[in-house]
């Protein structure tokens, strides 16, 4: 019998909740509502995970005039990881490109059991020459009142996936140097999780070819290596990717994979994946319901 398990943030960072947010690209984190942006594409999907879990997420890119590429991806997950026991996991993860290369992201997250928060935080990371300079705000909704009383609007879930991001940097976050990707981790071409798996992958390399991503709000072991490469068979009006996860977390003798399902004209329409840590594995599909804009 499978075992079943609770999430936990700090003691089990890669339980199925942490795999859902942190490395997307393999299982895509969801969506809560209907957005609209003006002058965007937006795409949504839905999909499940083990657990009886349900995914449904919105990503919606614009392009501006001096070519800057803002990726914004909002998701929510749902599952019962043990009997009578519902967790609810939110996520939004915003980030700023020029040239295909990452210029800041800023990820909200949220972490709720049977209705209690147990935890929420709001990261941003800007590139600043010395790698990505990381603040932090994080705490329950008395926290947030009494320490940033200008934000405190923002710490109801019933908020999430309102703009947020101009609150916190007059808020005085703090600033948090253990969450800084140095500089000489920012090889070209990085990206970041969600953004990588519903925007950037509209673009797969002609052959085999690694992706560095990094993982927001990771102490430790801050990216992951993914190989993306072609995978058979194709279809009419579609054509397949495998992705394989190399980290110091997940299993090194049954990797963890994910396979990719790209249109012709450039839109994912297909994700699914297991991730495998040394005694879990962790199983999910999420596919696209359509897309509007451009």
């Amino acid at each position: 019998m499978r075992r079943r398990f609770l999430p936990s943030w700090r003691r089990q960072p890669f339980t199925e909740t942490v795999i859902i947010s942190r490395l997307r690209p393999c299982l895509a984190a969801t969506l809560l509502f209907a957005c609209s942006a003006h002058g965007a594409e937006i795409c949504r999907f839905a999909g499940h995970t083990d657990y009886s879990g349900q995914l449904t997420l919105t990503a919606i890119d614009r392009h501006a005039a001096d070519g800057t590429i803002t990726v914004d991806v909002l998701g929510a997950f749902r599952g019962t990881p043990w009997p009578f026991v519902h967790v609810r996991y939110l996520e939004e993860e915003l980030s700023r490109w020029r040239s295909g290369q990452l210029q800041s992201v800023a990820v909200n997250t949220r972490y709720l059991v049977d209705g209690h928060i147990v935890r929420q935080l709001w990261d941003d990371y800007t590139a600043d020459g010395h790698g990505l300079t990381a603040y932090r705000l994080e705490g329950s909704p008395s926290q947030i009142q009494q320490k940033h009383p200008g934000f405190s609007g923002h710490s109801d879930p019933a908020t999430f996936g309102e703009p947020w991001l101009q609150d916190f940097r007059s808020a005085h976050p703090d600033r948090r140097p253990d969450l800084d990707l140095p500089v000489s981790s920012m090889r070209p071409g990085l990206r970041v999780p969600l953004a990588l798996a519903f925007y950037w992958s509209r673009w797969p390399p002609p052959g085999a070819q690694t992706v560095d991503v990094f993982l927001p709000g990771f102490k430790e072991d801050k990216t992951a290596d993914l190989t993306v490469q072609p995978a058979g068979p194709q279809g009419d009006g579609w054509h397949q990717w495998q992705i394989v996860v190399r980290y110091p977390g997940l299993s090194i003798s049954d990797p963890s994979t994910a396979t990719a399902q790209i249109s012709t004209d450039g839109h994912l329409l297909q994700l699914a994946g297991r991730m495998i840590t040394r005694n879990r594995l962790a199983r999910g599909e999420i596919h696209q319901e359509g897309c509007t804009g451009r």
